[in-house]
């Protein structure tokens, strides 16, 4: 237990991430007595796993390139749950063979790496010499799997901190709402792990949701327009001031554009209010690439972003109301006065 308690302390120690990750796989090597460790990230937009980290691995191996999911099924199911130890790799033929080969890599275990119960990556731990994996290296693996997840959880807490200060600046420093718009989106990506996200405004007199902001979305999908709201009982619903949330779109019968999602790759989302003053004018939505269910502190996260965006977008209003005002000021002092013709008599 001390010596569990010394590796915590190390590592919380740490400010940076990569090097906290990168000494978590030095220090999963070395107690299993491994060839290296590597610490693959969850890319949703692109559906692929990124070298976060690593140890005892070349730079040529480490810059083989991403792994697709769509090509390698044993790692969906790892990112599902699963934990697989494999005697000999060149059995499962997985991608990139050859550069597994020329590194001298012969057994692999691969666990999941998790955070707040959602899988974010795999840490895997490498071998030279065939090998089964015992019972407790699995166990030892999926600890330091454990400390990952938290580790990294923290990292992204702190970075969503940071996302809103950043935010509140731009707030106080500009009056573009669609550069406000724009931060707000790709924060809520960055900061939950997600694969897309978007704002839709409420336009009144049309009655229906124009997107203002996207990130993460094709152009192919935004193309498809404006959602009227009599097609769309989701969006009726968040513009009622509710959190609406959709684990899983493939049985959700509710949505007027499940097939276009579909295609996008996207397979749950979140729809949070965008509301001041007790009046919604929008909608900010986040995208999963598999079915998920967000878990409070990352509703909490959204709810910042969406006041933020409500925020803005009421400054904007604000700051549209008084230069029409002051426009229209203009005009009748230039009535009152005939200005352009002479100047006003004096008293």
């Amino acid at each position: 237990m001390e010596k569990t308690c010394d590796i915590c302390k190390e590592l919380i120690a740490k400010y940076d991430l990569g090097e906290t990750l990168n000494a978590l796989a030095g220090m999963v090597a070395g107690h299993i007595r491994v060839r290296g460790c590597a610490i693959r990230l969850l890319d949703e937009k692109n559906r692929t796993l990124e070298v976060a980290a690593s140890y005892g691995l070349s730079r040529e191996y480490l810059e083989k390139g991403p792994v697709k999911l769509e090509a390698h099924s044993a790692d969906s199911m790892v990112l599902g749950g699963e934990i697989r130890s494999t005697y000999d790799i060149a059995e499962e033929e997985p991608p990139y063979l050859d550069e597994i080969r020329r590194e001298g890599i012969k057994s692999v275990l691969s666990v999941p790496l998790s955070a707040g119960g959602r899988a974010i990556g795999i840490l895997r731990a490498y071998s030279d010499a065939p090998r089964k994996f015992t019972a407790d290296e699995i166990e030892q693996v999926l600890f330091f799997a454990s400390i990952g997840g938290i580790l990294i959880e923290k990292a992204r807490t702190w970075d969503r901190l940071k996302a809103l200060i950043e935010i509140a600046r731009s707030i106080s420093g500009t009056l573009s709402l669609d550069e406000v718009l724009g931060l707000i989106v790709r924060a809520a990506v960055t900061g939950l792990g997600v694969r897309a996200a978007s704002i839709g405004i409420l336009d009144r007199e049309k009655n229906e949701v124009v997107t203002r902001a996207a990130f993460g979305l094709s152009d192919e999908y935004l193309a498809t327009g404006p959602v009227p709201l009599e097609k769309s009982p989701l969006d009726r619903q968040c513009l009622e001031c509710n959190v609406v949330s959709v684990p899983d779109i493939g049985v959700e019968d509710k949505l007027p554009d499940r097939d276009e999602l579909a295609r996008e790759g996207i397979a749950g989302m979140l729809c949070v209010p965008l509301a001041v003053r007790g009046s919604v004018a929008g909608v900010l939505k986040v995208y999963t690439s598999y079915p998920y269910g967000f878990r409070q502190e990352e509703m909490d996260f959204l709810n910042g972003l969406s006041c933020q965006g409500a925020v803005a977008m009421e400054n904007a209003r604000l700051f549209d109301r008084i230069k029409k005002e002051y426009r229209e000021l203009q005009s009748d002092v230039w009535k009152w006065y005939e200005w352009g013709e002479h100047f006003p008599k004096k008293l």
